[in-house]
């Protein structure tokens, strides 16, 4: 390590919009039930449930995962603000858990359904994996990730032993189960996701220095995707995209504990990749939960863009990357997503999180229940918003670095030192940092000059003005014997600035210093009031300067108004991470005059069917994805898995067959619209059927990209009267397969 990042405990955030997200995560946590969390953990190990467990996802096949995050939410809550509650919580729970791992006997814990028959046979070799599940279980080795990472956290933040022994006794059940297990059965077993087990694993070789575990952090390495990277190739397309990035993570921490440079490559190399080829403005990334093809976004934006575990994932990622080389890049690319991103995932009075943030041109936020939901995103948004301490500060020897500008104290023990920062950050760029020390200290300190500040960063010691001669995104590095009270100012002008998409210049972002802009198009419902407001604003102009057209609302920081170039009006633009209960866009396609009069009618009509056919939605299924499938109730046998165009399918082999639920309207006529590839050569060879009753031949009704079609088949009323859901099945004949099946929807007529 170059530098290294202070515990979450010598650093406090005393004010701004961070705080205000941290003190609604600290009631969240509160409201939450322990019991209801270890519910699962207790019934598993043969004991009686002091609680009933929660909905959502508690209530199927991962449940057991919310507790890992709530573990560690609460240890890291307990370690930014001193608030004993949690400490109480943490307590509890790992008493509760060593409980119910002595129940088990075995070392095992754990709330996953059938997860110790399931790992029994996974230990003798019999191993089965249809992509996101193991054995019949859904990602068992993810949940149990979050179990690790919660008791080490209670360890690290939370001082408890106890979490540490029941930590070492499930590693080493762990380790039993992949103890006879080939090279080849292990790769097999990895192709379900399991989190960020390499992580965990080589943090608990740290804590108790046993080897075993190194050895087995060291056994999860997915060869399909880390060898690739290793290598410098991007073979990111069509994965699932959070699935990669705590096997990254993993990677990151092997490297600092082992010194392999071929994991320090595998992380840099992705982080680039990432950060600079497959993510949106906000700094998040993945379109339906995947990576497309590196730089090309524009046909990537919708309602299911940006899910928040992602970046949840690479901030940890760009935390590990910045102690081994600090470089303001990486605290850039951390501003850009605590802001945009994280901030922006959380509801300012409800506190409820998102899965994704939508970046639709004309959607809107759609946030998780608090108590029936328990997604993962709900899971790590309970860490997100305790953690903000985190990646502030860092140090060296003799060295401080200044990362984040969030108001906050630090406490340097180590130096002697008390930091204070203050500032009304991200509203405008001034800070004011003030030294404490009893006895004159001598240090450097490297304050980040953002990637955004165009007009310059003034630095003032004393109220003297420091000359520097640094451009942005770099560090501005101030030696010298520091005093008690002296003071550090920053004046950074924060400016309106545009982004353009990687792959269309023409299909830009507004952001104001390192927000990014959001145009309010009114509340989500009143789209239906007007015909004007049917469509997201574009820009049209034959001015090469689109920021002449966008004026500053007086008195109101980062507000603005768009004058003359929006059509069919010009709409309010303020901060993102404002931006809640109303339809937005952050992207704005622009025009020349000459061509938007080629195209306004084409325009027009393609939102127009869009629009006709989300109304007409009675339910959407995308095939391939572990949440849909999970929420519509995926079944099948001898079923493939694939990508094409970047998009998931499903498909079968030879007499396979794969089912699922969807939502009916018992009220109306309604058909089912079905995505194939554009040659459908098979589709005599399976029978497409809803509760039994077989459908006639579809008609294909639109093409899309030349490459796939829309088929559309009439379903007669008296199959859905009276239904409030039916059960899809295609079902290969005899020797014959399922083409490939790409999406379904469910439409009135």
């Amino acid at each position: 390590m170059e530098v290294n990042a202070f515990k979450l405990n010598r650093v406090k955030v005393t004010g701004g919009p961070l705080k205000a997200a941290m003190d609604l995560n600290k009631e969240y946590l509160l409201q939450l039930e322990p019991d209801r969390l270890l519910s699962r953990f207790r019934e598993y190990a043969g004991l009686e449930p002091k609680a009933e467990n929660y909905e959502g996802w508690e209530a199927q096949g991962i449940s057991g995962h919310t507790l890992g995050h709530y573990l560690s939410g609460c240890a890291m809550m307990f370690a930014s603000t001193d608030d004993e509650r949690f400490l109480h919580r943490v307590n509890y729970m790992v008493d509760e858990l060593e409980q119910c791992q002595h129940a088990n006997g075995n070392g095992y814990v754990g709330g996953v359904p059938r997860g110790k028959e399931l790992f029994e046979e996974v230990k003798s070799g019999d191993i089965r994996s249809k992509g996101f599940d193991l054995n019949g279980g859904w990602v068992p080795l993810y949940s149990i990730h979050k179990l690790f990472a919660g008791l080490r956290d209670a360890y690290h933040l939370a001082n408890n032993q106890k979490a540490l022994q029941v930590e070492e006794k499930l590693g080493l059940w762990l380790v039993d189960v992949f103890s006879d297990l080939t090279h080849d059965q292990i790769q097999e077993v990895l192709h379900c996701e399991f989190g960020g087990m390499s992580e965990v694993l080589a943090d608990l070789a740290v804590d108790t220095a046993d080897d075993r575990f190194w050895s087995l952090s060291e056994q999860f390495h997915h060869e399909e995707i880390l060898n690739p990277l290793a290598n410098g190739v991007d073979e990111l397309a069509g994965r699932h995209a959070n699935t990669q990035i705590p096997k990254i993570v993993g990677a990151a921490r092997q490297y600092e504990v082992s010194q392999n440079e071929s994991y320090r490559h595998i992380a840099e190399f992705f982080w680039e990749q990432v950060t600079n080829h497959h993510s949106y403005v906000i700094g998040g990334n993945s379109m339906n939960e995947h990576f497309g093809e590196p730089d090309k976004l524009n046909d990537r934006l919708g309602a299911f863009t940006c899910e928040t575990c992602n970046s949840y994932n690479m901030l940890k990622l760009t935390k590990h990357l910045f102690q081994w080389n600090p470089l303001a890049i990486q605290g850039d690319f951390y501003e850009r997503v605590l802001y945009n991103h994280i901030l922006a995932s959380q509801h300012p009075t409800e506190g409820t999180v998102t899965y994704f943030v939508s970046l639709d041109m004309g959607g809107h936020k759609v946030y998780n229940s608090k108590f029936n939901d328990f997604t993962c995103c709900v899971g790590s948004g309970m860490e997100n918003h305790s953690s903000y301490g985190n990646n502030i500060y860092f140090y060296g020897e003799h060295s401080l670095y200044i990362n984040q500008y969030v108001p906050s104290t630090l406490d340097w023990v180590e130096m002697g030192v008390t930091l204070h920062q203050s500032t009304e950050y991200p509203k405008d760029g001034k800070v004011t940092v003030t030294i404490d020390c009893e006895e004159a200290k001598t240090f450097s300190l490297s304050l980040r000059f953002p990637y955004w500040a165009e007009q310059g960063m003034c630095v003032f010691v004393n109220g003297e003005m420091y000359l520097h001669n640094n451009k942005p995104s770099s560090f501005v590095t101030i030696t010298r014997t520091w005093q008690q009270g002296d003071k550090v100012e920053l004046v950074m002008p924060m400016t309106l600035r545009i982004e353009k998409m990687n792959d269309n210049p023409n299909r830009i972002a507004f952001m104001s210093g390192p927000l990014v802009l959001a145009g309010d198009l009114g509340p989500i419902n009143e789209k239906e009031q007007s015909k004007d407001l049917l469509f997201t604003p574009v820009l049209v102009t034959n001015n090469s300067s689109i920021t002449n057209y966008i004026h500053p609302i007086a008195e109101k920081k980062h507000q603005f108004l768009m004058k003359e170039i929006g059509y069919p009006r010009n709409v309010e633009m303020y901060p993102f991470y404002l931006m809640h209960d109303r339809s937005t866009t952050v992207y704005w396609d622009v025009f020349s005059v000459e061509k938007w009069q080629q195209t306004e009618m084409a325009y027009k009509a393609s939102l127009e069917k869009e629009r006709e056919l989300q109304m007409k939605t009675v339910d959407f299924f995308q095939l391939g994805e572990m949440q849909p499938e999970r929420d519509h109730e995926f079944q099948g046998e001898h079923v493939g898995l694939g990508v094409e165009s970047n998009r998931k399918y499903r498909d079968t082999w030879p007499s396979g067959y794969f089912s699922f639920s969807l939502m009916v309207d018992s009220e109306s006529s309604q058909s089912l619209v079905v995505m194939y590839t554009k040659e459908i050569e098979t589709k005599k060879s399976f029978d497409l059927s809803i509760d039994g009753y077989l459908l006639k031949d579809g008609l294909i009704e639109l093409e899309e990209m030349n490459k796939f079609v829309l088929v559309r088949y009439e379903i007669p009323r008296s199959v859905t009267e009276n239904k409030t859901s039916v059960r899809i099945q295609f079902k290969a004949h005899e020797g014959c397969k399922v083409p490939k099946v790409f999406a379904v929807r469910m439409i009135k007529n």
